[in-house]
């Protein structure tokens, strides 16, 4: 099986990486695939595309501005909609964006992130419909807060030590992320358009 990955050398990206290792797997760097910019890009034949790519940049949305958030928006959002135009996927492939908690909710400091997070829901439910015809399945898992380089520098050690005891099942591993995904890379015959929240009850208890 031929499997895209982007975002591949991340915290979340590599523990998916290592779940599909028995797989033919391209993912390349941030240099070779500069996904803040315009892309072209040709592989045939791809049977899974996993969009891990993602920018978390912390800003009250009275200092967004625009290039920042072009930036921003081409990485999260809309550079995934480009990959699924410009690749050539084999006949019933499963599609895979990597969304978050905040694609239908926010925090303070979030809203160009959960802004770009909303909009790649949208993406997910639109192409879901668009490429059913070939049964190419389109779907997002979307984290909570995972145990990553990246959690630890938007929040305080005190901040996750909090969470860590008060979601009901507490951080979530990356590797609880990479096997949901490997399940919908291999396997995914009947799920579309969904968006499957790995939170360990976090959004349940509202904390």
């Amino acid at each position: 099986m031929k499997i895209f990955i982007t975002g591949g050398n991340g915290c979340i990206g590599t523990a998916i990486q290592q779940s599909l290792r028995d797989h033919d797997i391209i993912s390349p760097s941030s240099t070779e695939l500069d996904l803040s910019k315009e892309i072209k890009i040709t592989y045939n034949n791809i049977d899974t595309l996993i969009y891990c790519a993602g920018i978390n940049d912390l800003k009250k949305c009275t200092n967004i501005n625009k290039k920042n958030f072009d930036t921003l928006f081409n990485v999260n959002t809309y550079n995934f909609i480009e990959l699924c135009k410009q690749l050539d996927f084999a006949k019933n492939a499963n599609i895979i964006a990597i969304g978050s908690l905040y694609s239908n909710s926010t925090k303070e400091l979030r809203g160009q992130y959960a802004m770009s997070k909303h909009a790649l829901l949208g993406a997910v439910k639109t192409l879901a419909l668009e490429l059913s015809y070939k049964n190419i399945k389109v779907n997002m898992i979307s984290p909570g807060f995972v145990n990553t380089t990246l959690t630890r520098k938007n929040n305080t050690q005190d901040r996750i030590n909090f969470l860590n005891d008060n979601i009901p099942l507490g951080l979530t591993t990356v590797q609880d992320i990479s096997s949901i995904v490997r399940y919908f890379a291999l396997h995914n015959n009947a799920i579309t358009g969904q968006n499957i929240i790995v939170d360990g009850g976090y959004s349940l208890k509202g904390i």
